[in-house]
């Protein structure tokens, strides 16, 4: 008896998801993967797609699109800034620089000056003394908040701040922030600091929703300073981790014009939130050149079919002449951007990418492994990082230029995610980027056999069952 209703439960479920996967638009090879997942899986096929995957991207693109045009319609104009017309040494930058501003509207803006890091103490101490020297405002917008040694400093220097008169936003991902601590939301709201969470979860209103995620990690301060890159608020980005458990990752430091447009992406995540309208003309003071970088600000949003990320990486890696380094804790590609890697390493560029050999996500290490026999075969050099967690997001091309932020090279950052990243076309940074690179290459193990796992019955089924798994990731 019992037997007989649970495979009609089964059933219903089953009959339930398949339209559903059928009629969402995405990649097919994720339609196919959910298809497979719902029928060969009973139960807990559908409760993952209807856990992790339902909701329609077009219907959370839509409306962030809505809330953008509600919120320059209430906005005053913003202060004109300078755009790289003239600044470019070769054209290809301007090509691209043309083709990203179509994708998401922000020029590349000359007169920036730009610093890198890859030392979290550095970011800890960086971000700690800005808003302590914050006159007027700080904007903060993290995907994680740990309550921590660092997570408490970073919240009494708001509350020290706020107390002081100087507003105070902190912007934080509901789904990554599940662990933030009441008491900390109450000691922060208590100082006057305004606190909000991008895209509530409540199963009983259907808003539980694993995807579409604000991975963002953005602070400016005053409109006239940022920091943007791959970390969080927490002791395991501040440095604080040693060996294995060590994290490793990459910020940066931004003054000049293009602060203007990571502050015009905070504005409109925070008005989407939380429908408070922030005039620009009180937080985009009249930009002033800092330095000699020109940088572009490309945020994402996620769309089925490729977001600006997608295509900017895309475009990146097509551009490459000579040479293409990559760094990315998750290198689940999607097929065109393995293809376009693939085919520039056949076509003689320099390729090499470092991955972490250890990863906070086990499905994701094997899904990336699961492609170094093709990567290899193409003449690619790939390296595992020994020295803890590599959470580092980078890209140079050619030693001219680079783009780093947010977005790993996965489909979740392409196209289920909403990120930012900075693309510099410049030289004068590089040289300490390739530095940066060549560090973690050489505390790496190099992958050079194209069957490393492929050999062992178990290492083939881990990177099996992880490919099968890779669109749905």
């Amino acid at each position: 008896m019992w037997f007989w209703i649970a495979e009609v439960v089964a059933v219903a479920l089953a009959l339930v998801a398949l339209p559903v996967v059928l009629l969402q638009r995405r990649p097919a090879t994720a339609t196919l993967s959910w298809l497979l997942a719902v029928l060969l899986i009973p139960y807990l096929g559908a409760l993952m797609f209807f856990a992790l995957s339902w909701g329609r991207p077009e219907r959370v693109r839509k409306k962030y699109h809505r809330k953008d045009e509600e919120f320059r319609e209430r906005a005053s104009r913003w202060p004109a800034i300078g755009e790289a017309e003239q600044e470019f040494e070769h054209g290809e930058f301007r090509a691209l620089a043309r083709v990203l501003e179509r994708m998401e509207g922000f020029p590349a803006r000359p007169g920036n000056a730009v610093e890198f890091t890859g030392d979290g103490r550095s970011f800890r101490e960086r971000l700690l003394s800005s808003i302590g020297s914050a006159k007027q405002h700080v904007h903060l917008a993290f995907y994680i908040y740990q309550n921590d040694e660092m997570g408490n400093l970073v919240t009494e220097a708001l509350c020290a701040k706020a107390r002081e008169g100087v507003e105070c936003r902190l912007l934080l991902d509901a789904v990554g922030a599940l662990w933030f601590h009441r008491s900390s939301l109450t000691r922060l709201q208590a100082a006057g600091v305004k606190v909000d969470f991008f895209h509530p979860t409540n199963p009983l209103r259907k808003r539980f929703q694993i995807n579409y995620r604000m991975h963002r990690k953005i602070a400016v301060f005053d409109g006239v300073a940022a920091i943007t890159g791959g970390r969080n608020v927490g002791d395991a980005y501040a440095g604080r981790r040693k060996g294995k458990r060590s994290w490793q990752d990459l910020s940066m430091f931004i003054r000049g014009p293009a602060v203007l447009d990571i502050q015009h992406v905070f504005l409109k995540d925070w008005f989407y939130t939380t429908a408070e309208p922030l005039d620009p003309a009180r937080y985009c003071p009249p930009p002033q050149a800092a330095g000699e970088e020109v940088v572009q600000v490309v945020p994402s949003e996620p769309t089925a079919l490729g977001s600006s990320a997608e295509f900017a990486h895309l475009l990146a890696v097509r551009g490459a002449r000579k040479s293409l380094r990559i760094v990315t804790p998750y290198f689940i590609p999607p097929e065109s951007m393995q293809s376009a890697i693939i085919c520039a390493a056949l076509s003689g560029v320099d390729v090499e990418i470092v991955v972490p050999e250890v990863s906070d996500s086990w499905l994701t290490l094997w899904a990336g492994r699961s492609a170094y026999r093709e990567l290899i075969e193409a003449g690619i050099r790939v390296y595992e990082y020994r020295g803890g967690m590599l959470h580092g997001k980078l890209m140079i091309v050619d030693d001219h230029w680079c783009a780093a932020g947010s977005a790993n090279m996965d489909c979740r950052s392409f196209r289920l995610s909403f990120e930012v990243s900075c693309f510099v076309y410049s030289r004068h940074d590089i040289p300490q980027l390739v530095a940066l690179f060549e560090q973690y290459r050489a505390k790496s193990s190099p992958i050079e056999d194209p069957l490393a796992y492929e050999k062992r019955l178990g290492d083939r089924l881990f990177c099996s069952l992880a490919r099968l798994a890779s669109p749905l990731l």
